[in-house]
C-alpha cells in the first residue's frame, strides 16, 4: 500500500511538472515564432548571399566567390575600426548600466511610496526610443554639458564619442537593470541574513557573501542582455555621430555595405560573422555565470 501511494504521489508531481512545462512552453510560443520570423529566417536566408559577389538588394545578379567576402571583411580597415569601436561601446554600456542599476536597486528595493515613484522615474528612459533618446541627449550635451563644464560636446570629438554614446544607453537603460535587480532582490529569503547576522557578519560581509552570489541570476539575464544590445549598435551612431569615423560600428558597416557601397555581399558576411561573435560571446558569459549561481 505505501509503495502504490508513492507511485501514486510520483506520477502526480510528475504531471504536474509536466502541465506547468508545457504551459511555460504554450506562452512563450508566440514570442518565439516572432523571433523566428524577425530574426532566425532572415539570418538563415542571408547566409548563401555571404558566399556571393551580391551588388545590391536591387540586383538580382548572385555569382558564387566563396569564402572571398570572410577574407575582404577580416581584412577591411573600416571593419576593423568599426568592430574595436563595438567592443568599447559594448563594455563601458555594459558595465555602467549594471552597476547603476545595481546600486538604484539597493536603494529602491523596499517598498514605499517615495520609492515606488522613483523606481518609476527610473524606467521611464527605457520606454523611450533610442533614436529619440540620442538626439534628446545630443542637445544636452551641446547646451547643457557644455555650459556647465565649458567643454565641447563629447558627440563632436573623435575620443570621446564612444563614451558619449554609451552614456546615453546607460542613461536609458540602467532602470531595466534596477527593475530586474529589485526582483532578484526580493526573491532573496531574509532568513540568510538572519543567519549572517546571528553570525557576526558585518553589512558590508552580508552584501558580498550573501546578496552577491544570489543575484548571479539577474546579473547573468542583465549582462548577457545588455552585451547583446551593445554588440549590435546601430541607433546612435545613426542619429548623432553619422559622419564621425570615430562612431562608427560593425552595424554601421553591415548598414553601408548592403545598403550604400553596393557591395551587400560583403555587407552579408558581416552579418553573419557579427552574429557568430554574439552567440559566442553570450554563451561564454552565460556559462561563466551559471557556474557562480547559488541556489537560495
Amino acid at each position: 500500500m505505501d509503495r502504490l501511494r508513492d507511485n501514486q504521489l510520483l506520477r502526480g508531481r510528475v504531471q504536474r511538472r509536466v502541465r506547468t512545462h508545457t504551459e511555460n512552453l504554450l506562452l512563450l510560443l508566440p514570442a518565439f515564432a516572432l523571433f523566428a520570423y524577425v530574426v532566425l529566417v532572415p539570418f538563415i536566408q542571408g547566409i548563401p548571399y555571404s558566399f556571393t559577389n551580391w551588388k545590391s538588394i536591387i540586383s538580382p545578379k548572385r555569382e558564387f566567390n566563396g569564402l572571398r567576402n570572410y577574407v575582404l571583411m577580416l581584412k577591411n580597415t573600416y571593419f576593423q575600426q568599426a568592430f574595436v569601436h563595438t567592443i568599447h561601446f559594448t563594455i563601458i554600456y555594459d558595465i555602467g548600466a549594471n552597476i547603476l542599476g545595481l546600486a538604484f536597486a539597493l536603494l529602491l528595493f523596499r517598498n514605499s511610496k517615495f520609492a515606488n515613484a522613483c523606481r518609476t522615474m527610473m524606467f521611464l528612459p527605457f520606454t523611450t526610443a533610442l533614436t529619440s533618446a540620442a538626439i534628446v541627449w545630443s542637445y544636452v550635451y551641446t547646451d547643457v554639458y557644455s555650459a556647465l563644464f565649458g567643454a565641447a560636446s563629447p558627440l563632436g570629438q573623435s575620443s570621446q564619442v564612444v563614451a558619449g554614446m554609451a552614456a546615453i544607453a546607460i542613461w536609458r537603460d540602467m532602470g531595466y537593470c534596477m527593475l530586474i535587480y529589485i526582483a532578484g532582490l526580493k526573491a532573496i529569503p531574509n532568513d540568510y541574513y538572519e543567519a549572517a547576522t546571528i553570525d557576526g557578519a558585518s553589512t558590508i560581509q552580508k552584501f558580498f557573501r550573501v546578496t552577491i552570489p544570489l543575484l548571479v541570476p539577474s546579473f547573468t539575464s542583465n549582462v548577457t542582455l545588455l552585451l547583446a544590445w551593445g554588440l549590435r549598435c546601430f541607433d546612435y551612431p545613426m542619429a548623432v555621430a553619422r559622419n564621425m569615423e570615430a562612431a562608427q560600428t560593425s552595424a554601421m558597416f553591415v548598414y553601408d555595405y548592403i545598403f550604400g557601397y553596393s557591395k551587400a555581399g560583403l555587407g552579408q558576411a558581416a552579418a553573419v560573422m557579427l552574429t557568430i561573435v554574439l552567440v559566442l560571446l553570450t554563451r561564454v558569459v552565460t556559462y561563466f555565470f551559471r557556474k557562480s549561481e547559488v541556489e537560495a
